[in-house]
């Protein structure tokens, strides 16, 4: 007998044989096949819970596989896929490495994205794909390397495992046992038809009576959409991959219809009428209203388990005083920057969308032609700019912003300047508040310019020569907080001469500002020394030229932003609008597991909310659904001049 290399099932671990295999020896060598691809199948699953919990406080390392029972689930998808990958491929060792080298990666871009956005990888982010630039400013090419080493080690590995243990089990060629060959064939059929049709169903899991979503809350599953970390954690990554998978947006709403959409839309506007006849027509058409969505934006001094040596937003701090301001409730912390971006286009709100909608603008506004929002509100009387001092593929907003109704977008490569401030790996906030100058300027018509930063941005130690000192952390913690709050300081300054250059124009213009999220880069001490909302308060105020006045607000959703723009204006209103101004009275921000009233009191059950906040949310779910899944009946009237 002599070895050879494995590149066949029938050799499993095989080499080759000088007369034909017995039947007994062939169901021995399938066996063994199947035991060592399920003990394959759990070391994988192994491999993806770590990166879920390694560097994050929970059980020890080695408990990990047993911690609970859907652990288990997650391996049996697992091993049905290798299944697949060994009868398409007829080669056994190598869909054993190839396995585990692409779970390593996977394991170690989960790992990555919770550590700089704080939340795991889903089943959209495959977007990102079409996006290396971006995947490349998240790791360093020496981290890419060794990863990539590490994936062709664990191939070569597999591949010199089948040829050492090649003379335990011997393999059959068809040269050899023709009468074989062919039933061999047939099994390999059935078997990959057979893992498909399971990881089908899979891929359906949302789908009422789906046996594999049965299954996991059969051993116990909770799914928690509001912290997805937490979901992935109780229910391990495939479970929670799984949990993400596509649904539709919104499911129908009871007594969804034309007649009920009538009614409501007849309902907000006789009260958009009546608001309306007591302000100005004329205001909003001579007025430039621009929406600087700021990223990563925050007061870090608001934060315990540290001090910074400077206040790094005095100038902003002063702006919020004497403006309406106050803090804006956030999706999410260390990432979500598009879906806050949306709620304050849109006025739709993410937590009244299905959980699994993790990203609105590639799994929803992109597949339609046109898409309810203040752009098209507003195509009547402004021309609308999109500027975002990045390429213009991120989240699709290549595609998106045109859905929208943006007639432009500057990106990093049409900007008048593209300048990054010392070591950042980003365009600076000074270059895009520049852009919107120049906007405002070379436009004889009021402007609707909407701005997506991106000058703090992580990864950001060692952007700056002389970070802002920290004490009371570590150093590893010192330097990127820093360095975030050197970047702010910039951030801050830039902004203000931004606002002075606004004031001296001729024209009106009203600016919403507003930080998307806190940046990810807070460990777990600092993050358990705070209030459980700290991580996921920013800070927001909405300015005017012609003068303001201190009007501080309860916890905001970003849905609310325009709406209380138009009112600070005393400006006229979309009846959609009159919507959600009575909403705010109500409840001011909804983001995760709760509502907030008003006095910042979470109500996770909307039974406790008061009746009329209640009715508000059913008409709300309403028109939501109407504009984003369902047939759009009330979008004339609820939107007046908005784009059909």
């Amino acid at each position: 007998m002599t070895a050879t290399d494995d590149d066949s099932l029938e050799r499993v671990t095989g080499g080759r044989a000088t007369g034909e295999i017995s039947a007994a020896r062939r169901l021995r060598i399938l066996v063994i096949a199947l035991v060592y691809s399920g003990l394959w199948a759990v070391l994988c699953n192994v491999v993806l819970e770590l990166s879920v919990w390694i560097g994050e406080p929970g059980p020890a390392l080695w408990k990990i596989p047993v911690h609970n029972k859907a652990m288990y689930l997650g391996a049996a998808v697992i091993w049905i896929v290798i299944m697949l990958a060994i009868a398409v491929s007829n080669r056994f060792w190598a869909s054993l490495g190839t396995t585990l080298a692409l779970t390593v990666l996977v394991a170690v871009v989960n790992h990555v994205k919770m550590g700089v956005r704080r939340e795991p990888l889903y089943p959209s982010d495959v977007a990102f794909l079409s996006e290396p630039r971006f995947l490349w400013a998240m790791v360093s090419p020496w981290h890419v390397a060794v990863i990539l080493a590490v994936m062709v080690l664990i191939v070569a590995a597999a591949l010199w495992t089948g040829r050492r243990t090649s003379r335990l089990f011997p393999r059959t060629r068809r040269r050899e046992s023709p009468r074989w060959w062919w039933g061999l064939l047939v099994v390999r059929g059935v078997v990959a038809a057979s893992c498909l049709a399971l990881l089908v169903s899979a891929s359906h899991f949302n789908q009422p009576g789906n046996p594999w979503r049965n299954a996991y809350e059969n051993q116990g599953a909770a799914w928690r959409f509001w912290y997805q970390i937490l979901n992935y954690r109780d229910n391990g990554f495939v479970g929670g991959f799984l949990y993400n998978t596509d649904v539709p947006a919104m499911s129908r709403p009871p007594g969804y219809s034309e007649t009920a959409m009538d009614a409501i839309a007849a309902r907000y506007r006789t009260a958009a009428d009546r608001i309306n006849s007591e302000r100005d027509s004329r205001v909003l058409a001579d007025t430039n209203v621009i929406v600087i969505l700021s990223e990563a934006f925050s007061d870090p001094t608001r934060l315990a388990g540290f001090e910074l040596a400077e206040d790094p937003i005095p100038r902003t701090r002063a702006t919020m005083a004497g403006t309406t301001s106050g803090s804006m409730l956030a999706q999410l912390y260390g990432g979500g920057t598009a879906n806050m971006e949306f709620e304050a286009l849109t006025g739709q709100s993410l937590k009244l969308f299905s959980p699994q909608l993790n990203t609105p603008y590639q799994q929803l506004v992109a597949d339609h032609v046109t898409y309810p929002s203040a752009v098209g509100w507003l195509a009547d009387t402004h021309r609308r700019i999109a500027v975002h001092p990045y390429f213009t593929g991120m989240y699709k907003r290549n595609k998106v912003y045109d859905t929208l109704g943006f007639e432009e977008f500057v990106h990093d490569t049409t900007m008048q300047r593209s300048d990054k401030l010392e070591d950042g790996d980003f365009i600076s906030d000074q270059s895009a508040f520049d852009e919107v100058l120049h906007q405002v300027e070379r436009s004889d018509d009021p402007l609707l310019v909407n701005l997506v930063t991106m000058q703090n941005h992580v990864p950001m130690s060692g952007s700056y020569h002389d970070p802002v000192d920290v004490a009371g952390v570590e150093k590893d913690q010192a330097q990127p907080i820093g360095a975030y709050a050197r970047g702010l300081s910039y951030t801050d300054a830039a902004l203000a001469d931004l606002l002075d250059s606004l004031e001296s124009q001729e024209e009106r213009t009203v600016v919403v500002f507003y930080g998307d999220h806190q940046p990810g880069i807070y460990g777990d001490e600092i993050i358990s020394a705070n209030p459980a909302l700290a991580p996921y308060r920013t800070e927001f105020f909405l300015w005017d030229s012609e003068g303001n006045s201190p009007a501080p607000q309860p916890l905001t959703s970003p849905i609310h932003f325009l709406p209380m723009a138009m009112d600070m204006l005393g400006a006229e209103i979309p009846p959609y609008y009159v919507l959600l101004k009575r909403l705010r009275e109500e409840i001011p921000a909804m983001e995760g597991e709760a509502f907030y009233t008003p006095d910042g009191r979470p109500h996770t059950d909307i039974e406790t909310l008061s009746p009329t906040a209640q009715q508000l949310l059913e008409d709300l779910q309403m028109v939501q659904y109407d504009f984003s899944v369902g047939e759009r009946y009330a979008l004339d009237d609820m939107w007046y001049s908005s784009a059909d």
